[in-house]
């Protein structure tokens, strides 16, 4: 059997969303069942313009490949590479013909999604979402349409300090928790505690006035805005081409 039988390499591993995005041979070897089929049909038909109801939570054993499925879909939905999906289409093109052309439409077509995956490491969700989304947008080549932050903008008054202001710069540095070195990175990694601790120590070094440069700032409308960037950027190389 063993000379007849081969298991394939990746199918013997676990399937991590964040570092196999970009492992074809992952997508490659997924072996597509029904209710694989059925997830992905659910997914693939929201992306059509007149979709309205495009969430989706995903609930599965562990092992189930919940992830693997994931990861085939946000290939699927992004890189667009008919080769990469010979199994999926095989079976989708036997089982729901109509679901394999709308596949293939979507293939053919310009539509395409920019996978956000967002990790459960971070301190606080805000965080998360934040870190995620100026990954991606740096991957992609998009770090451009990352807008500022109250991170950020914590990041550029600590640089004024520095450069401008040195005795206020050695205040802060002396009472920082870490180096300002490494305080800086936090802030840039929108470490949330570090920016708590800038707005604590802000009224200290500027005579009691308060750091408030983003009122009302707002995750979701921060994603809306870059999806809104993303979407002009595009018609733009749509026309170039």
């Amino acid at each position: 059997m063993k000379e007849l039988i081969e298991i394939a390499r990746g199918f013997q591993t676990s399937v991590n969303i964040a570092y196999d995005l970009n492992d074809d041979n992952k997508v490659r070897g997924f072996i597509p069942t029904m209710s694989s089929i059925d997830v992905i049909e659910d997914v693939l038909l929201s992306t059509a313009s007149t979709s309205t109801q495009r969430a989706r939570i995903l609930i599965g054993a562990y092992g189930r490949g919940k992830s693997h499925i994931v990861l085939v879909l946000m290939s699927l939905l992004l890189k667009k590479d008919r080769a990469l999906f010979g199994a999926l289409l095989d079976r989708m093109k036997f089982h729901d013909p109509d679901l394999y052309a709308f596949a293939i439409e979507y293939l053919e077509s310009a539509n395409k999604l920019l996978p956000i995956v967002v990790r459960g490491s971070s301190t606080s969700l805000t965080q998360s979402f934040l870190s995620a989304l100026q990954q991606t947008l740096s991957e992609e080549g998009f770090s451009d349409l990352m807008p500022e932050t109250h991170f950020r903008a914590a990041v550029k008054q600590i640089e004024n300090w520095r450069e401008n202001y040195p005795s206020t710069y050695q205040k802060m540095a002396r009472a920082l928790s870490m180096s300002s070195g490494n305080f800086v990175l936090a802030l840039n990694e929108f470490d949330v505690n570090a920016y708590e601790e800038f707005i604590r120590l802000y009224p200290t070094l500027t005579s009691g006035s308060a750091f408030n440069p983003f009122l009302g700032f707002d995750i979701v409308e921060l994603y809306e805005n870059i999806a809104v960037k993303l979407e002009r950027v595009d018609a733009i190389l749509a026309h170039r081409r």
